[in-house]
């Protein structure tokens, strides 16, 4: 198939036009994420944008496969040291993951937790939960705190990334907006807590969020005798 060119000069369609999904990536790359589209793409590529359409249906798959592959770039993988004890593998997971996450910065609202994120991830998730299974939780307390983990990552990274270049967070910026105006007593305890300026979005937040959650899981599911994950544990409707 020949290639054909359009009324205004730009390649079509045809097969040997040198198109393919690595160059339009490398083309959306230099482009603002923020205001890309499927024709500013084909317009930096010199094509129709039915070309670019022929390799990527729409601008948020375009957008997706950014984040995935900006992902899978953004750190180093990390390692679970076969004399790591469950609670350093469960940092060093979150650690690897969530750095991951912050490294695609605007693409990462794109990002979706299916096999192709957590792909990269799968060998420290197994090499978590055999550290955790040998410290005595059962499959059950150990799939949930994994996922409980994840969670924190995920929730962690957005707080991260929605930060406004100034630097101020949503929930003090929020906070203030809320208590100004009010009568001095009535909200004392939160006006005080925004003038502390404690910064709830640095890596000391996650850092508490992630000892909070191995202390937890400690006494929670780790609390009967001789390390069993089963004594103790809350029943469902109590």
């Amino acid at each position: 198939m020949e290639q054909t060119s359009g009324v205004d000069g730009r390649r079509g369609r045809g097969r040997r036009a040198g198109l393919d999904l690595a160059r339009i990536m490398e083309a959306a790359r230099s482009l603002d994420t923020g205001t890309l589209t499927m024709q500013a793409v084909a317009d930096r590529l010199g094509v129709d944008r039915k070309a670019v359409n022929h390799h990527v249906s729409d601008r948020e798959s375009l957008l997706r496969l950014l984040a995935i592959d900006t992902f899978a770039k953004g750190s180093p993988g990390v390692e679970i040291p076969a004399t790591a004890s469950w609670q350093e593998a469960c940092r060093r997971y979150a650690d690897a993951f969530t750095d991951r996450l912050i490294a695609a910065d605007a693409l990462a609202e794109h990002l979706m937790p299916d096999d192709s994120l957590y792909a990269p991830f799968i060998e420290p998730a197994d090499a978590v939960a055999q550290r955790m299974t040998e410290a005595g939780f059962d499959d059950e307390g150990a799939v949930r705190c994994l996922a409980l983990l994840t969670n924190l990552c995920w929730a962690y990274a957005r707080d991260a990334l929605s930060v406004s270049p100034h630097g101020e967070g949503l929930r003090p910026r929020l906070t203030r907006a809320l208590v100004e105006g009010r009568d001095p007593g009535t909200c004392a305890n939160l006006t005080r807590l925004v003038e502390r300026g404690v910064d709830t979005y640095d890596r000391d937040q996650f850092a508490l969020s992630i000892e909070i959650f191995l202390r937890g899981a400690e006494a929670t599911l780790l609390r009967g005798p001789a390390g069993s994950a089963t004594a103790d544990r809350p029943h469902r409707g109590t």
